[in-house]
Formats: C-alpha cells, structure tokens, sequence
C-alpha cells in the first residue's frame, strides 16, 4: 500500500474543519484530532485517522453525540458515570479528569462509565494520570472480536488495557496492550494493505486457523497466550460493563457495523502516589530499577532492552512536522473535508 507524506499542520487544521462541521465543539474537536495524531506520530496507525470516517458517520447517523450531557454520580472514590453517547476520547478524558482529582482527595478514585464510544488508545488517558504523579488505569470493552479460549464465537472484545506511572530520568512507564492476539484495527490495515495475517492471530467462521484478513474479520481474533488473554478478557468486561451497566462485548456490535448506539463502557483508575509512598523516592527507585533492565545482558542480535512506553515517547520527542499516511486513509480524509464544506 503506497503512502504519502502530509504535513501535521495541514492534518490538524483538516481534522478540525471536519468535527466542527459534524458538530463538535472547539475544545473537544481539539481533543479527538490530538488523540487521533498522537496515534499517528507513535505509530499506532490502527487507532489513528482511520478511525476518523466511521466517527463522522455515527455523528450524522444520531449514534453518537456531537454535545453529549455528561453525568458523574460521586461516591467517596467510587464514580458512576454516564458518557451521554459522546465520543469515546471526550467521555474518557473527563473520566480520567475525575479520577486524578479524587486520587488527590482520597489516595484513589475509580470510575465506571457507561454509554460511551470507541476511545482510541487507552494509553492516552493513563498518561494524563501520569503526568499529576499517579498511577493510571484504563481500559474498555470492545465490541465481539474474540473467542473465548477454545471457543470459536467472537463474545469477547479486544478489550485493551493501559498503565502509567512516572519514573524520574526516563519517560513515564506505559503498558497499552489488547487482550487478543492482536487489536482487530491492525487486521483492517492487512486487509486494506492486501497482506497474510500470520498465523495464530484469527479463526475463520467455520472455527478454522486463518491467515486472511478479511476471513478474521467475519471470523474471530484468539486471545493473547491462549487461556490467559481470555482470562484478562472477561475481568476488564466485569470492570467495563458488570460494574457501569454497560453491554458486554457479546451484546454490542463493532463500531464498524453497528447500526445502533455503542453503548460502550470503560473503567479508569487513579492513585495518587504521594497517598501511599514519598514520591521523589517512588521515582527515583522506579529511575533505578529502569536502569537495571535497560544495562542487562541482552540476547544475541537485540540492541537494546525497551521499557514500554519508550518506543512511542522516542516518536514523540522531536515534535515531527509530517506524517507517513497510507493513500486510503488520507484520501478519506479529504472526501469528508470536501462533504463538510
């Protein structure tokens, strides 16, 4: 699949005119299109602008809403919140807002969301913890990707969790992983890029091993390390939906075939680090302990030991001017620039 470069400017101010004329707000516009390139920059195109149009489409469509009525029911740490059918990265983000605030009140704060969307990457609010010296949790149920182990029905999402802590020296410490072999975004890119899947990503329909994409897609991930990623599975959706009131993922559908509301629920968490231990000491010791990991013995051919979150913050680093999109993506792109003029 041929690619193009296009300038982060040029991306911002489309991505902008486009969620105004669908509607939404200035700040939050703002948010959507960050969190959107942020993807981009880190390499994690599967949560990038390719999610962009489907988003569009559900506003026009009255699936999601545009200025969504947000409604937090507090007690002590625990928050019940109600998304109002917004965008997932708008509903979050406020989520995250009220767990670091209640962190800083009671040592740790909680929320369980309901009615919400598609949020992108979970790492992009667990690093907003980070950077108020907590500790942050999020994750999502998704919609029905992956069977159960030894299953060949798609019940279970993706269902991708994310952690962030700040260490003194390095960037904050970010773990951002779907429970599935793989996310089902990045199945999209090798359908769309006309590439195999290796093998022991996806079933086919009839319960069989597939390597093509679009075989996976109307089949079902496997989850990660077999019995243990649908194990994870089932405790993020007892989070994200037993918790909130929120459909599990066997009773929702995929953001790209849904015809109705998500209805989509996520958990956060927030501790707040200097509740529980001297925060200059839990940094210093976590800058240490890095230390120890990166300087040991690696095996033949490796050049070095990455601390996860380290490779995407690498991306960051420099504010890069341009972006490598695929010729697909950027031409949808501007299809919904020129319909929203």
């Amino acid at each position: 699949m041929s690619k193009t470069c296009v300038s982060i400017s040029d991306l911002t101010e489309c991505c902008l005119k486009i969620l105004h004329s669908a509607g939404v707000p200035e700040q939050d516009a703002d948010l959507l299109t960050d969190t959107l390139l942020d993807a981009e920059i880190c390499g994690i195109e599967s949560h990038g602008l390719i999610r962009l149009p489907a988003y569009i489409r559900r506003i026009r469509q009255g699936l999601i809403s545009p200025v969504p009525e947000i409604t937090v029911s507090e007690r002590d740490c625990a928050l019940s919140i109600d998304g109002g059918d917004g965008l997932g990265q708008v509903v979050a983000h406020r989520a995250m807002q009220e767990c670091v605030a209640g962190a800083k009140k009671h040592g740790a704060c909680f929320a369980a969301v309901r009615n919400s969307n598609h949020f992108g990457a979970a790492s992009y609010f667990s690093r907003m913890a980070a950077r108020e010296g907590c500790i942050g949790f999020a994750c999502t149920a998704a919609g029905p990707a992956m069977a159960p182990f030894g299953g060949m029905e798609p019940l279970l999402g993706t269902d991708p969790f994310a952690v962030s802590f700040p260490v003194r020296g390095h960037v904050p410490f970010t773990l951002d992983i779907a429970v599935s072999a793989v996310a089902k975004g990045k199945i999209r890119i090798f359908e769309r890029e006309g590439k195999c899947l290796p093998r022991g990503w996806a079933l086919n329909k009839y319960g069989n091993d597939t390597t093509d994409p679009a075989a996976a897609i109307s089949g079902s991930l496997l989850p990660m390390a077999g019995h243990k990623g649908y194990g994870i599975a089932m405790v993020i959706e007892a989070f994200c939906c037993l918790l909130s009131g929120a459909r599990l993922s066997c009773e929702s559908e995929g953001m790209f075939d849904s015809h109705g509301k998500a209805g989509t629920g996520h958990f956060f968490g927030a501790f707040d680090i200097a509740h529980f231990t001297d925060p200059e000491q839990f940094e210093w010791r976590g800058g240490e302990w890095f230390e120890k990991i990166k300087n040991s013995k690696t095996r033949s051919g490796v050049k070095q030991i990455l601390i996860p979150g380290e490779l995407e913050e690498s991306r960051r680093n420099g504010g890069p001017d341009s972006l490598l999109l695929s010729e697909a993506t950027y031409s949808k792109i501007l299809d919904l620039n020129k319909d929203g003029q």
